[in-house]
C-alpha cells in the first residue's frame, strides 16, 4: 500500500510493514496489528513517527504510547471508540473475509487479500484510544471527510489537512499526500 513512500523521505528511514506478517489472519486481533507496529517502531532509530491508513491508522494509534512516538500521521483512519462509540452487541468471532466483497473492487495495482474478520468486528465494537502522547496530523479526502477527519482531529488536537478531490485510495497513492506528510515531519 505504501509503495514509493521511501523515496519521498530521503532524510528518513521508512519502513512499510505488513500487519498480517506471521499471523493466522482468521485469528488476528487488532492488538496483533498494533503489536506489529510496536515491533517495527522499536527496530528503528528514535525519534519514530507512525503513519497509518484506514485500519492501519487505528493500529498506529494503539501503538503510539507504547513506542513513545514522536508524531502520528493518520490517513482516513478507522475510528477509535471515543469517536464512533462502543457497540457491545457486536459479537466477536474468528474468520477471514474478502475485502473486495465488503468494500468493492480495489484499484489496479492494489492487490486484495483476505483480512481478519475478528479485527474488523473489534473495530466495529469499538477500540479505545483516548489520547495521543505526541503531535499528530490527520489527512482526509472526500469519502470520509467528517467522520474520519474533523472528529478525529478534534479528539487528538491534530492538525487537519483536507484534500478535496482525493478518494480513500489516493491517500496512499498520491505524491501530494507524501509532500504534506514530509512538511509536517519537517523534512519537506
Amino acid at each position: 500500500m505504501f509503495a514509493g513512500w521511501g523515496e519521498a523521505f530521503s532524510d528518513l528511514e521508512v519502513e512499510a510493514i505488513d500487519l498480517q506478517a506471521g499471523l493466522d489472519v482468521a485469528r488476528a486481533t487488532h492488538d496483533d496489528y498494533a503489536a506489529a507496529v510496536v515491533a517495527a517502531a522499536r527496530s528503528l532509530p528514535a525519534p519514530v513517527a507512525l503513519c497509518g491508513w484506514s485500519m492501519g491508522g487505528l493500529a498506529a494509534l494503539q501503538a503510539a504510547e507504547r513506542v513513545q512516538a514522536h508524531s502520528v500521521v493518520l490517513l482516513e483512519t478507522s475510528l477509535p471508540a471515543e469517536v464512533q462509540g462502543v457497540d457491545e452487541s457486536v459479537e466477536l468471532q474468528p474468520g477471514a473475509f474478502d475485502p473486495e466483497a465488503v468494500y468493492g473492487a480495489f484499484p489496479d495495482g492494489m492487490p486484495a487479500r483476505p483480512e481478519s474478520l475478528l479485527a474488523r468486528l473489534e473495530r466495529k465494537r469499538g477500540i479505545s484510544v483516548p489520547a495521543l502522547p505526541c503531535p499528530s496530523l490527520v489527512i482526509v479526502g472526500d469519502e470520509f471527510r467528517e467522520e474520519r477527519g474533523a472528529s478525529v482531529a478534534e479528539l487528538y488536537g491534530s492538525e487537519l489537512v483536507d484534500l478535496a478531490g482525493f478518494d480513500h485510495w489516493d491517500l496512499v497513492r498520491s505524491s501530494e499526500v507524501r509532500r504534506v506528510v514530509a512538511e509536517f515531519l519537517g523534512c519537506g
